[in-house]
C-alpha cells in the first residue's frame, strides 16, 4: 500500500464504491428536494451519483479525469437527459459555453480536495443564476482526519462552523446544514484511526451498503448531532 499514490487510491476506492448503489441512493434522497432545472455534477468519478440524478432533470457531468468522463459517457449516453460530460479542472475558470442552463450544483466530496476552497465557492456562485442551488457534501468532523483522509488527497474535514462560515462568506444564503451518515463515521474511524487503513475495505462497503435502510431508520429518529459528512445546501441570493 505505501507504493501506491493518491490518484491509484482514488481510483481503487470509486471502483470500491460502485457496489454502494443503496447508499448513492440515500445521498440522492437527501438531496432531491433542493435539485431544481438543469444539474452540473461537478466531479462525477465513474458516475455512481449521475444514474440518480438524470432522473430529476437534464444532467451535464464535469470531472479533471477524461478516462472517469468517456466512462461516464459509455454508460448514460443513450439517456434523454444526458447533456455531456466537460473535462474541467474547477481550480480553474469553467469553459464559456455550457451545453445547458444550470441551475444547481452539486458537488459530492470535492470540496475537500482543494486547498483553497473558498475560491471553488466564489467560482460556483458566479456561475450560478440567481436563485441557483450550491448542493455539497463534504467529510465532517476534524478531528476524524486519518490515513484514510491522507491517502485520498483531504486537506481537510470541516467543522460545522467552517463551512457554514464559507458559504456565508461567500453570499451564499443557507437553507440548510446538516450532518449525514452517523454509523459512516464510526466506520472511519474504526478503519482509518484504530487500524491506520488508507484504503476503503470492499467487504465493508458491501456489508454497510445492505444496512443501509436501517441506517436511515436509525438516524431519522435520532437528533443529528454527528456524523461522517455534513450536506449544506446555498442559494445565491
Amino acid at each position: 500500500m505505501t507504493n501506491i499514490d493518491v490518484k491509484d487510491i482514488n481510483t481503487l476506492t470509486l471502483s470500491i464504491l460502485e457496489g454502494a448503489d443503496s447508499y448513492y441512493r440515500w445521498i440522492f434522497q437527501e438531496i432531491k428536494p433542493y435539485l431544481q432545472g438543469g444539474i452540473l455534477e461537478v466531479g462525477c468519478g465513474m458516475g455512481h451519483l449521475t444514474n440518480w440524478l438524470l432522473g430529476e432533470g437534464k444532467v451535464l457531468v464535469a470531472d479533471i479525469n477524461k478516462s472517469y468522463l468517456q466512462m461516464v459517457e459509455r454508460r448514460f449516453k443513450n439517456h434523454s437527459n444526458w447533456m455531456g460530460g466537460i473535462v474541467w479542472d474547477i481550480q480553474e475558470d469553467p469553459p464559456e459555453d455550457f451545453p445547458l442552463s444550470v441551475h444547481t450544483i452539486v458537488c459530492i466530496n470535492v470540496l475537500e480536495h482543494i486547498r483553497d476552497d473558498l475560491s471553488i465557492l466564489k467560482r460556483f456562485y458566479k456561475l450560478l443564476p440567481l436563485r441557483g442551488r450550491l448542493i455539497c457534501l463534504v467529510p465532517a468532523l476534524r478531528w476524524l482526519y486519518n490515513p484514510l483522509d491522507k491517502g485520498l488527497g483531504h486537506f481537510r474535514r470541516y467543522s460545522k462552523k467552517e463551512l457554514c462560515e464559507k458559504l456565508t462568506l461567500t453570499h451564499f444564503r443557507i437553507l440548510t446544514l446538516r450532518y449525514f451518515n452517523l454509523f459512516g463515521a464510526v466506520g472511519w474511524f474504526l478503519q482509518g484511526t484504530v487500524l491506520r487503513k488508507r484504503l476503503l475495505s470492499s467487504v465493508q462497503v458491501n456489508w454497510f451498503n445492505r444496512l443501509v435502510s436501517l441506517f436511515i431508520s436509525i438516524e431519522s429518529r435520532i437528533p443529528s448531532c454527528f456524523g461522517q459528512s455534513l450536506i449544506a445546501v446555498g442559494e445565491k441570493s
